[in-house]
């Protein structure tokens, strides 16, 4: 698969640390899967785009890395971690060696914020198509369950029960949904309203004194 091949040649030869940047509030913030949403001040990451690398692309993220890799980065660097609809782009045990990374990588008492396809909200498909339309393009509840599971090239889907467990296990604290717009680091809630009429929001804290957690992935 073209991903594969992507991953392992950027893996090899593009490994790259994340620069040393800081937004304004003066938080080490990162926007990790930014896809093409770059932020100011942020340090933007996403997969490695061969062909803005080749090229020197002007829009090209900060740093480009393999989510389901070690990251090439100290322990204890941000202080705000943000994923936006990234986490269904990955199996369960993906998730589970990506958040431990991040968790390995964020400050004690960082914030982690996840806006990820809310399952709930999926299931109240019946209720909630009359007050939105999004959800009024389906017709029907396996239809709409359909999308939230095998379109868009999502590999897991979430409600909060499961994100807390997972959560939990790797050793964040604090776990709690969030509301749209609103988090404990007010910047950290970039969240796009394209994607607030299907999302769940979390928000954990890696703690100030670590009790153990998830494993780091091998280099």
């Amino acid at each position: 698969m073209i991903w594969n091949v992507c991953g392992k040649i950027g893996h090899t030869l593009f490994r790259r640390s994340p620069p040393d940047k800081r937004h304004a509030c003066g938080l080490r913030l990162l926007n990790l899967g930014c896809g093409s949403k770059l932020y100011d001040g942020w340090i933007n990451a996403d997969f490695y785009r061969l062909h803005q690398i080749l090229t020197r692309h002007p829009l090209r993220p900060d740093w480009m890395l393999d989510l389901t890799r070690r990251f090439h980065c100290d322990n204890d660097v941000f202080d705000g971690v943000y994923l936006e609809h990234v986490n269904e782009h990955l199996l369960y045990t993906q998730n589970f060696d990506m958040l431990s990374e991040v968790f390995r990588t964020m400050k004690p008492g960082g914030t982690l914020r996840i806006a990820v396809p809310s399952l709930t909200r999926y299931l109240d498909w019946n209720e909630l198509k009359d007050q939105h339309p999004k959800f009024a393009r389906y017709e029907s509840l396996p239809e709409a369950l359909s999308n939230l599971a095998q379109n868009h090239l999502h590999m897991s889907i979430w409600d909060a029960s499961l994100m807390f467990e997972l959560l939990g296990t790797i050793g964040f604290t604090d776990l709690r949904e969030a509301e749209f717009g609103e988090s404990a680091i007010p910047t950290l809630a970039a969240d796009g309203e394209s994607h607030h009429w299907e999302s769940l929001y979390i928000e954990a804290t890696k703690p100030t004194r670590e009790t153990g957690g998830g494993q780091a992935l091998a280099a």
